[in-house]
């Protein structure tokens, strides 16, 4: 097997809007905590290659992960399934997805043209990325093992909910030492105005100075938060991941490296309807000129962002959505699937637990890849009415979706295996 590693540095100027906090209502950054990157782990074995290029964003749309997916192929000639595009959901970089408050806040003129400006940049870096972890190839030995970390995060949907304490850890050792890792916890201390990459960036940071090049990618953590949401956590959840990796890579278990195999496949999700548009803006007037000037009031800024999102949801007459799920493996012995949104803590350990009854030795679920088509509940959140599963554009998938996931992925799982 090969390895090779690239990266560039995205960090958005001062003044861009954040994405991921409804509290921030529209307002620009103001400070840089710490930069943001795009990093990319090139693999090659046998007649096949992948790389797989993660984000310090909040996450991506299919259009913008394809456009980069074709500018790679088109540069390197990697094959049509062979590139992936993973994010780590930073609530402290750039709006991304989902920008909040569209009728409320609308961008103007120069805010619109500062966000274009840097996603063409972030793009091109992207694609710079990858072409430098392809470039770097060099051969390189291959292990795998996840140690539990319980303690540091909590099931934010209902007090006796499950979360996924385990850290995996793909190594790769050549020409220096790159480790894909992934952590099942949303990426929310940061709850400011400053850019920052949260507890990913502080683990990657911390390895970065042993020397060792890191992609980080989130697991299913839709209903999954840090136990504590403040800044003072990220140096302690970041740092915990970062020691654990450390001792994860001095014992992991060695991997063949004979082979690679990638697979791609198109899922089409239900969207429940929206409103009746003269309807949803008339509730938006009427919650607008109730709640604009005291937004301060938890209740009232409920109120207004849910009906702006009502109101945007009304003109979009969509009810499908095609999306894409996408696997590699390794040796058939280690399968890494990537999820195109929030998908529940609950489904990815059914898709891990699944893996093992298929003879993998681990699977890495990475969350908020390839495209994102919103939170991906269990039946359960429905029912209850969490925030995960109320009507926005941040939550439009049906019921099902999230036993189509899990069907989809055990499958792409089969054919890897095949």
């Amino acid at each position: 097997m090969e390895a090779g590693f690239g990266w560039k540095d995205i960090t958005p100027p001062l003044g861009i809007r954040l994405g991921g906090y409804g509290h921030r209502l529209g307002k620009p950054s103001q400070a840089i905590h710490d930069r943001l990157a795009v990093k990319a782990i090139a693999l090659s074995a046998g007649s096949e290659e992948a790389v797989i290029v993660g984000a310090d964003v909040l996450g991506v749309y299919k259009f913008f992960a394809e456009g980069v997916k074709e500018a790679i192929r088109k540069k390197t000639g990697i094959g049509k399934n062979g590139v992936f595009f993973t994010t780590t959901h930073t609530h402290s970089g750039p709006e991304t997805i989902v920008p909040m408050w569209p009728n409320t806040f609308p961008y103007d003129e120069d805010e619109r043209s500062m966000l274009d400006r840097w996603m063409a940049s972030f793009k091109e870096k992207s694609v710079e990325a990858a072409v430098e972890a392809l470039a770097n190839l060099s051969k390189a030995s291959a292990s795998y093992k996840t140690v539990d970390l319980p303690g540091l995060a909590v099931n934010r949907s209902y007090p006796d909910g499950p979360t996924d304490p385990a850290l995996s850890i793909l190594s790769f050792d050549g020409a220096g030492r790159q480790i894909l890792m992934n952590y099942a916890c949303h990426p929310v201390n940061n709850v400011d105005f400053g850019i920052s990459a949260d507890y990913p960036g502080e683990a990657s940071a911390r390895l970065a100075e042993r020397g060792i090049r890191s992609v980080f990618t989130t697991g299913a953590s839709g209903n999954v938060n840090p136990v504590k949401v403040d800044r003072e956590f990220i140096p302690k959840l970041g740092g915990d991941l970062a020691n654990a990796a450390l001792g994860s890579i001095a014992d992991g278990a060695p991997l063949p490296s004979k082979s690679l195999k990638v697979e791609s496949g198109k899922m089409e999700v239900k969207l429940r309807p929206g409103p009746d548009r003269a309807e949803a803006e008339e509730r938006f007037r009427e919650a607008y000129d109730a709640c604009k000037d005291n937004l301060q009031d938890s209740e009232c800024m409920v109120r207004l962002i849910y009906a702006d999102e009502e109101y945007e949801i009304s003109k979009d007459g969509r009810t499908a959505a095609e999306t894409v799920l996408q696997a590699f493996a390794i040796d058939g012995e280690v399968a890494f699937i990537s999820i195109p949104g929030e998908l529940f803590v609950e489904i990815g350990l059914r898709i891990k637990d699944a893996a093992r009854r298929l003879g993998y030795r681990g699977a890495i679920v990475a969350a908020y890849s390839e495209d994102y088509v919103g939170y991906i509940p269990v039946r359960k959140a429905f029912d209850l009415g969490t925030y995960e599963a109320r009507l926005a554009r941040w939550s439009r998938v049906t019921e099902e979706a999230g036993e189509q996931v899990y069907a989809e992925s055990v499958e792409m799982l089969k054919r890897l295996r095949e």
